[in-house]
């Protein structure tokens, strides 16, 4: 990197499963991020049209470092599962710790090695209709009707596993979530928007997926929205607490353990650095 412009900024291309994000290790190197440069980034990488930018910082708390995640639109999201196991390779990399600890905006979350993949134990979901948020009290976030809904859909199930999740399970065919997932995201019901799921139970303890990700659309994998995925199928008894998460991207596998802190092991890449002058976006 050029230290002596600090206009030049080295940032790297990742995928966690095909989820795609721009990199920035803002530990030394401070950027100032906020929306219109996220939104600028994305137009420069019109052919690396990136899920999320994550941007890394020196830590808080006690942890390893500290995780911001920032939606291809250039809102801030509170997590990203996939986007976590690409940096804590990093970190892990660079400590040559056996596990360490990756801290977001309200979690602090332990990661480490499991043969050539990465685990995270992104902790307990919450079910309460406040905690997700929902925009009005429901009483069982295990089945909601949506209404008005621009198809016919079954119930979902809401869930936020450090960002709210509606997840969809069909027992045929599912519907062209590209079609309704805008609509959804947006819905009334959610207080703070939603990430969406289209979810079908392919085999025992098999579940193949479709995401709308908030702020992003469209996207190949989903970290979060595998462990919420896995955590409503169980409680919907469609599942154990052990399942495999099958995107279009590729797949994850999900524990949701006894003392129901959720564990997510999958795979990871670091594809290239590019330099980038921050004064001709």
């Amino acid at each position: 990197m050029n230290s002596e412009n600090k206009n030049i900024q080295e940032f790297y291309k990742m995928n966690g499963a095909g989820n795609t994000f721009l990199f920035h290790d803002s530990r030394n190197n401070t950027i100032n991020m906020n929306q219109d440069l996220v939104l600028n980034l994305g137009s420069y990488f019109k052919e690396y049209s990136f899920d999320q930018f994550i941007q890394l910082m020196k830590p808080k708390r006690n942890g390893d470092g500290h995780i911001k995640f920032w939606n291809a639109d250039g809102t801030e999201s509170g997590m990203c599962g996939n986007a976590l196991r690409c940096v804590g390779h990093i970190i892990l990399e660079e400590t040559k710790k056996e596990k360490i600890i990756l801290e977001t905006i309200d979690k602090d979350i332990e990661c480490w090695r499991n043969d050539n993949e990465i685990s995270v134990n992104i902790g307990k979901p919450k079910l309460d209709w406040s905690e997700i948020p929902l925009s009005r009290k429901v009483d069982d976030t295990l089945s909601i009707n949506l209404d008005p809904s621009p198809i016919e859909l079954p119930n979902f199930t809401a869930i936020n596993v450090g960002n709210p999740h509606a997840v969809f399970f069909f027992n045929k065919n599912r519907p062209e979530l590209e079609e309704v997932g805008s609509i959804i995201e947006n819905h009334e019901i959610f207080a703070e928007k939603v990430n969406v799921s289209f979810a079908k139970i392919s085999h025992e303890n098999h579940i193949q997926v479709n995401v709308w990700e908030r702020g992003t659309g469209i996207t190949k994998a989903c970290g979060s929205a595998a462990c919420a995925i896995a955590v409503a199928a169980h409680k919907l008894n469609l599942a154990g607490r052990k399942v495999l998460v099958s995107f279009s991207g590729g797949d994850l596998k999900i524990v949701w353990k006894e003392d129901n802190d959720i564990v997510m092991t999958g795979p990871y890449e670091i594809e290239e650095a590019v330099e980038i002058n921050l004064m001709e976006l």
